[in-house]
């Protein structure tokens, strides 16, 4: 048996497939003096070596804690950030297990609460950022990362360096919107370009890396040059009002300021296509909720909208409602979800708007019904800019690329 233990932790291949570990781990108290030394000792350089997480098949991973405290918990997308899942102690070490049960290609992100502090896992090298910090991000072994973001796997942000910087004045809006804007490499005033319009603009180009993969997409021939506009909402990630929600919940006025001001602003400013077919809307969430909306009521301007997990179920439905009961219009749409988007926002939306993937799932049977040109997808992630910031590409090459709807 003690042959077994020593070699039970040894790092079979590059995923850290370790078969039968939290069979072993379960049975810890059955065990020896000198194989839980063994067993201890192995995992402790492991973790020193991060070595980790440690997967036993395409479907199971086991997570550790090391720490005196009496309790550890777990909290992600699969939990809905609501839930938590204890880990078990390991009697007399200051070790603690989780195993967890996945789907092969899932991506999800987590954290631990010790002592009501909510922690990135310190054995867990990545990392996953957003407006109010760092979440662990843990990929199960069929996930396939993308290899732009080989630099960004630990927590680095995307940058502003030579993003243009523009200060529109209150109209619509009683109150000034920070843009910033992109221009590809073989920008000339004397071509035109197709223009990519992004809600909640800080946040794509930090987390999501929108102007970096933008950039490489271009150089790399994979989709057509095209001007990015990042449009910043107000009191950014503050509860401050006026805000992002009160903006991109199916506002007019909104719509009026980005539509009648802020495409006014960037046609006059840059070489642009102007034509409904050469712009794209995009957005997470809320923001969404409110490309969506923004392509089809402002059908003139905008035919293409790209929704990042949106927020289909705001208002009972309204958006879904809007296109079942409305006359069909020349919108080119393109949307996914992870499927672990089901309680989102739990803290702060109705309790009755919570699930996201099913409006999503609802949206996806109204356009079908209504015989819309549209892509849907699903992924087994969660509500985050880890999950949008990759299939984000996926989107640009569609349409962009060279078999883009918008080439």
């Amino acid at each position: 048996m003690n042959n077994e233990i020593e070699n039970l932790t040894e790092k079979k291949n590059h995923l850290n497939m370790v078969e039968g570990l939290s069979s072993t781990l379960e049975n810890w108290n059955n065990l020896s003096k000198k194989e839980k030394e063994i067993l201890k000792q192995n995992i402790l350089d492991s973790l020193d070596k991060q070595d980790y997480p440690f997967y036993e098949s395409d479907s199971k991973v086991t997570l550790i804690y090391k720490g005196i405290f009496s309790k550890v918990e777990f909290i992600s997308d699969i939990t809905g950030w609501t839930d938590t899942i204890p880990f078990k102690k390991l009697e007399g070490v200051d070790l603690f297990f989780l195993s967890l049960e996945l789907e092969p290609k899932a991506r999800i992100e987590y954290q631990l609460i010790i002592k009501d502090k909510y922690l990135c896992d310190p054995s867990n090298k990545f990392k996953s950022l957003n407006g109010l910090g760092a979440l662990s991000e843990l990929v199960m072994p069929k996930y396939e990362r993308h290899p732009y973001f080989q630099d960004y796997l630990f927590g680095k942000v995307g940058s502003y360096d030579g993003l243009i910087k523009h200060n529109l004045p209150a109209g619509a809006l009683p109150y000034n919107h920070e843009v910033y804007v992109y221009l590809p490499p073989d920008y000339n005033q004397n071509k035109r370009y197709p223009t990519v319009y992004f809600q909640d603009g800080p946040d794509y180009i930090r987390f999501a890396l929108a102007p970096y993969s933008i950039n490489r997409l271009i150089l790399e021939r994979k989709i057509d040059s095209c001007i990015a506009v990042f449009v910043t909402p107000p009191n950014l990630h503050q509860p401050k009002v006026p805000n992002r929600s009160t903006e991109y919940g199916m506002n007019d006025d909104y719509v009026k300021f980005f539509c009648d001001e802020l495409v006014k602003f960037i046609d006059e400013n840059y070489s642009t296509i102007q034509s409904p077919d050469k712009r794209l809307v995009v957005g997470d969430s809320y923001a969404g909720l409110i490309s969506t909306y923004i392509s089809f009521i402002r059908n003139e301007l905008f035919r293409n909208a790209y929704s990042q997990s949106g927020y289909y179920s705001f208002n009972d439905d309204s958006i879904i409602k809007l296109f079942n009961e409305s006359e069909k219009k020349s919108v080119n749409l393109y949307f996914d979800i992870g499927t672990y988007e089901n309680k989102v926002g739990a803290d702060f939306l109705p309790a009755t708007e919570l699930d996201f993937i099913n409006a999503n799932r609802r949206m996806n049977e109204v356009l079908k019904k209504k015989g819309y040109n549209f892509i849907y997808k699903e992924y087994f992630e969660g509500h985050t800019w880890g999950n949008w910031r990759k299939h984000l590409i996926d989107a640009m090459i569609y349409f962009f690329g060279n078999k883009g709807e918008m080439k």
